[in-house]
């Protein structure tokens, strides 16, 4: 099948990327996508602009939003827009293996349907690995060990930043789910995934470097709002599957740990601690956008 990819005729994949302020990584990615798939980048209206364009390697299709809708939302305008059979979702920040694509593909087309995962590496060839969902957390000793892993493998968890799936099947599903602006939205995939019986695996021979937090630009302010809109879609997606649980524990450790990064002088430590604490006294997720 890796021969057929590269074969004359259109194109099987859309890679589709969704950015806000991702110029300084967007042009990497873009760039370690094979010739032979389409790509859509759906921005989410980044107040730095998409002047990067005109340093891709290749031509896209960019869609932009007119507000800044999320994740999850920007993912699904870039599945519909797209008209290949296949799609795979790629953060801006994560370099695809020259291979990775046809593997996925082989994968694709030899189990017959699913969802299917490469494996994801850090930058200092670390394995990102979570094989549960936020109802069904792994716990690090029990999950699989590499010299376990003698070929592809089913899992309980699809990671946003890098996944294969037939375009019409994510459709389907009902793509991501629109209520939640970032984060835990590859959760609430995974559960109703599962749930139909579609199933997630991994192609460990796939290969993807994701660099992680680099899709927009770092900053104080930045990290405290994602973590606020982390704990927003964390407490959605719990009363969403009825598990939602009193948040006066939570919100007593949150405090303390602010208190213990203020006095260690860690203020990224601080930035997140702080997001989480007014995520969790907003309450479920609100979908209110990352102002700039």
């Amino acid at each position: 099948m890796s021969a057929a990819i590269a074969a004359f005729g259109p194109p099987a994949v859309t890679v589709v990327f969704v950015t806000y302020n991702s110029g300084a990584v967007i042009a990497r990615a873009v760039a370690s996508v094979p010739a032979d798939c389409a790509v859509v980048i759906v921005d989410n209206a980044s107040p730095e602009g998409t002047a990067w364009r005109d340093g891709l390697a290749r031509a896209v299709d960019l869609l932009p939003l007119p507000r800044n809708a999320g994740f999850g939302t920007a993912c699904n305008a870039g599945a519909r827009h797209a008209s290949t059979p296949y799609v795979l979702f790629l953060n801006p920040d994560a370099e695809l293996a020259p291979d990775t694509v046809a593997r996925l593909l082989d994968a694709a087309r030899a189990y017959g349907g699913g969802i299917f995962m490469p494996a994801i590496v850090g930058e200092n060839g670390r394995l990102m690995r979570k094989e549960g969902s936020i109802l069904e957390k792994v716990p690090r000793r029990a999950r699989l060990a590499p010299q376990d892993i003698a070929g592809d493998y089913c899992t309980r968890f699809v990671h946003g930043a890098a996944f294969l799936v037939e375009r019409a099947a994510f459709l389907a599903l009902g793509g991501f789910d629109e209520a939640i602006f970032l984060y835990h939205e590859d959760d609430d995939l995974s559960l109703r995934a599962l749930a139909r019986r579609l199933p997630i695996i991994v192609v460990p021979q796939a290969r993807v470097v994701h660099a992680g937090g680099r899709s927009s630009t770092p900053s104080f302010a930045h990290t405290f709002r994602t973590n606020r809109a982390k704990m927003h879609s964390e407490l959605y997606v719990l009363a969403k599957y009825h598990r939602a649980r009193g948040r006066a524990g939570r919100l007593i450790t949150l405090a303390g740990g602010c208190l213990l990064a203020l006095a260690c002088l860690d203020l990224h430590r601080f930035a997140i601690r702080a997001g989480k604490l007014a995520g969790c006294l907003d309450g479920p997720c609100r979908n209110a956008p990352l102002a700039p």
